[in-house]
């Protein structure tokens, strides 16, 4: 068939008619008479060698159409109408197509073909003689009448599966020719093309571990596949760039969801898959992205098409973590909690916990734990889906796992695919949480009292080495050397459990007992000892948890020792836990030098009632009821003396026997007058008081120890005056600043103020050697006013009998012996000096305020006063 000609004819001939046909997203409206005949060559279909009975048959059936035409046609109609109504490519490659084609043109033409052209390729792709098989169209006769147009109508199909997958365009052509062929004269009318959906469709519906393997679920359809009959789904690390796993789909399964949104693709609606890939690979770490592949070839790698679908895993998970609870607490059991948040376990989907000895580098159990709700992390990790079920919580039972104390342990938590051992065998992702070392140990006693009985005790005791040294013990000791022992049964304290969590049994780590005892036997320093042992009797393979501080097993107090002109009162305490044998009290006094006993009074008001001292020291027998007082007079053998009082609990009448003794601080029994003199007299009178002791150092440490008195302390104080009218104590302390390294004393007193600028425990510089190693210095501020001159001599006695008491001396007016000096005494016994302070100043200011003279002598008197007060 010449279809140059037949276009140019139907060009030449036959008016064109305007409809056409659009088919999904594009389409090109090609006039028959503007197409190269040439490039459209049409195959021809086989020919008849029987020209008669061609004849024949086109005789006959033009014959056939002028009766169905009728006669009442419009003869000088010379348009080319058509329309095409329809065009449906299915899913199975079946384009049906639907229309009309008339014109006057098709008289004389009896033979009527519809062609499938591909107009890409320039090439037939398939033709239909749909002679005698045209669709009534009335309708189109009542438009058109024209030849034939009330059997104008055409629906017909093309398989176009052998071509589809190269197909871009399909133009269809219906023709009118006397060839029985379909070639020949023909008058044609050519469609606008239908454009063929080239689109590659698909979605991954769903991504998950099953037995191991990965299933992927979803659909691929497009039309370029056509003749590929291989469909793999491969799956791919982007992380690494290269195919980790691939599987062949041998079952299409039905998508008819695909088939309606897509119903000219192909196969839509067998589209579907579901396929399980080996992920022994796959690093679910990693960014993973599986495409669809339909191939030509049976292993997949060649003459493919390829649809990729979005990564299933992003390739960036956090992965975060926190152990909240590591808990030992009741001694049965390891109990765990948490949270691990990472989205590889929506793949990683067994949730492990696992429990690593770092020390002994070997797994000690591991177990699948279920992951809980957290909507705390996911408040915190909104980027991490998987945060608001990332909790766990979980026990060990420590029957079935060996725990060592001293070794480092640390708590894995695990996603993996398997759900198998631990988890290991499969593909996993780990948290590691900090490391936690089973050393923690402590203990405490609440209370230690001793009884008649013995020794009641009370508190806590924890370790984690009683994981295999469960036997309890508490020992007393005496001086270090053990008195008894006890094994004790651990009670319930749940306040040490709320603070010691992670320690092994801190649930059950309390006690209560008595040990018991004769007291008597604590008569030097008790210790309490607490240890768990492996031994069931406390000697073998045991870790000691506390050794308590030394608790004395006698002690006292002198709380008062008043002495007056002529008697003694003391008081006080005194506990021992020998006291329970020794009915018998004596208060005994005892020179501090020569260590003779100077006298000796039987107690008769003891056992006095003192909840203070019990509160103090209920680890002493008998605390409670450890008071004592009694008053004397003074005898003559006490006089002059510096004296120690001893209480002596003893069983002997006379005191002595068995005892045990408790020692007060020195006391110096040397008569004191102070109405001798007015301006003592003045100071009792009225009451006058000290002014306490300002520590202001100035003076750069330039002094050592004292070295005029054989062990570095001082053994006397002098007493200075500035001889500076109208003075300043203030500036006398700023002048000594700036001096130092000339002279400098220790303090400044004057009515209002003590101030030390230099410690006593260091020579000053204020009245030359020998007496500067040898004496602690103050000055003495001249001062005006009555009153203001005697609460200066105050200050000035008072430092000097705290200064004595401090080193151990008492007061002692001797000369050069004595404990007590002037400056104008350092000049007449040691030299050195030439001052003869402060005898002018207390002449002067005793004779003006009071009209009296003052003296060393009067001073002493003072200093004794404030010395008894201490």
């Amino acid at each position: 068939m010449d279809f140059n000609k037949a276009k140019k004819v139907a060009a030449s001939c036959l008016a064109m008619s305007t409809c056409g046909f659009i088919l999904w997203t594009s389409q090109t409206h090609i006039q028959a008479d503007t197409v190269n005949a040439q490039e459209q060559q049409v195959q021809q279909p086989q020919q008849t060698t029987k020209a008669a009975t061609a004849n024949q048959f086109a005789a006959q059936t033009s014959a056939t159409n002028e009766q169905q035409s009728g006669e009442n046609y419009d003869q000088n109609d010379h348009g080319n109408y058509a329309c095409l109504d329809s065009a449906k490519l299915n899913d199975q490659a079946q384009l049906t197509v639907s229309g009309w084609h008339a014109t006057n043109g098709s008289q004389g033409r009896p033979y009527h073909y519809i062609i499938a052209y591909d107009s890409t390729n320039h090439r037939e792709i398939s033709r239909q003689n749909i002679t005698n098989r045209e669709v009534n169209r009335p309708d189109v006769q009542k438009v058109h009448n024209v030849y034939g147009a009330n059997k104008s109508g055409f629906n017909v199909s093309f398989n176009l599966k052998q071509q589809l997958a190269n197909l871009q365009n399909i133009q269809i052509v219906s023709r009118y020719t006397d060839d029985q062929a379909g070639n020949g004269n023909a008058a044609d009318y050519w469609f606008a093309p239908i454009t063929i959906d080239r689109n590659n469709y698909g979605n991954l519906d769903g991504a998950k571990i099953v037995d191991q393997q990965l299933q992927l679920s979803g659909w691929n359809a497009n039309n370029l596949s056509e003749n590929k009959p291989y469909h793999y789904i491969i799956l791919l690390d982007r992380t690494t760039n290269r195919e980790v796993s691939r599987v062949l789909v041998k079952n299409r399964l039905q998508r008819l969801d695909v088939e309606k949104a897509y119903p000219e693709i192909e196969n839509a609606a067998q589209s579907g898959f579901s396929v399980l890939l080996n992920t022994k690979n796959v690093n679910f770490s990693h960014q993973l992205q599986a495409l669809s592949r339909f191939s030509g070839s049976a292993d997949g790698n060649s003459d493919y098409v390829d649809f990729y679908f979005a990564p299933i895993t992003t390739g960036n998970y956090a992965n975060q973590g926190h152990l909240d609870q590591f808990s030992l607490v009741d001694g049965q059991h390891l109990n765990i909690s948490g949270w691990h948040a990472n989205d590889v376990a929506n793949f990683e989907t067994n949730h492990f916990l696992i429990l690593f000895d770092n020390t002994a580098n070997r797994q000690v159990a591991a177990q699948v734990v279920p992951t809980v709700q957290r909507t705390d992390v996911a408040r915190a990790f909104p980027g991490i889906h998987q945060a608001g079920q990332s909790g766990f919580t979980t026990s060990f039972d420590l029957k079935n796992i060996r725990l060592t104390p001293g070794h480092s342990y640390s708590v894995v938590s695990r996603y993996s695919t398997s759900n198998a051992g631990n988890g290991g065998s499969g593909q996993y992702t780990d948290y590691w949480f900090s490391p936690i070392t089973l050393n923690q140990q402590g203990a405490w006693l609440d209370s230690v009292k001793m009884t008649n009985d013995g020794l009641q005790v009370s508190g806590w005791m924890l370790s984690d080495h009683a994981l295999n040294q469960p036997n309890a013990y508490i020992f007393v000791l005496n001086n270090g050397r053990e008195v008894t022992r006890k094994k004790v049964t651990l009670s319930s304290r749940p306040d040490v459990a709320a603070k010691y969590g992670q320690a092994y049994n801190s649930q059950n780590s309390g006690f209560s007992t008595l040990l018991q005892l004769d007291p008597a036997l604590i008569n030097g320093n008790m210790q309490i000892l607490l240890r768990f042992a492996a031994d069931p009797a406390g000697n073998k393979n045991y870790t000691d948890v506390f050794y308590s501080n030394n608790y004395s097993s006698n002690a006292g107090y002198f709380d008062k020792i008043t002495v007056t002109q002529t008697g003694v009162y003391v008081s006080g305490w005194h506990a021992a836990n020998q006291s329970n044998k020794e009915e018998y009290q004596y208060l005994i006094a005892i020179d501090n030098q020569t260590g003779q006993e100077l006298g000796r009074w039987q107690v008769p008001d003891a056992r006095r009632l003192r909840s203070d001292v019990e509160r103090t020291y209920p680890y002493i027998l008998n605390s409670n009821h450890s008071g004592f007082q009694l008053g004397f007079n003074i005898p003559a053998k006490l006089q002059h003396h510096v004296v120690r009082f001893i209480h002596r609990y003893t069983n002997d009448p006379s005191g002595n026997g068995d005892y045990v003794d408790y020692n007060s601080k020195l006391i110096t029994f040397s008569n004191y007058n102070m109405y001798a003199n007015a301006i003592n007299a003045y100071i009792i009178n009225n009451c006058i008081g000290h002014a306490n002791i300002q520590y202001h150092y100035v003076i750069p440490q330039v002094t050592g120890a004292y070295r005029g008195t054989g062990n570095g302390r001082p053994n006397m104080v002098i007493v200075h005056e500035t001889d500076i009218r109208n003075d300043s104590l203030w500036a006398d302390i700023e002048m000594e600043h700036n001096t130092y390294h000339w002279a400098f004393v220790h303090a400044f007193v004057d009515g209002n103020n003590i101030v030390e600028i230099s410690p006593t425990n260091r020579e000053a510089w204020g009245a030359g050697y020998p007496a500067n190693g040898r004496g602690v210095q103050f000055e003495q501020v001249e001062v005006t006013g009555k009153d203001n001159f005697a609460r200066e001599l105050v200050n000035a006695a008072y430092y000097t009998a705290y200064n004595m008491k401090q080193y151990g001396m008492v007061p002692v007016l001797n000369g050069p012996n004595g404990t007590l000096l002037s400056h104008h005494m350092i000049s007449m016994y040691f030299g050195g000096t030439d001052h003869v302070d402060p005898d002018g100043y207390w002449a002067r200011n005793a004779n003006s305020y009071f009209g009296t003279g003052y003296t060393i002598n009067d001073f002493f008197e003072l200093v004794k006063y404030e010395y008894a007060q201490l």
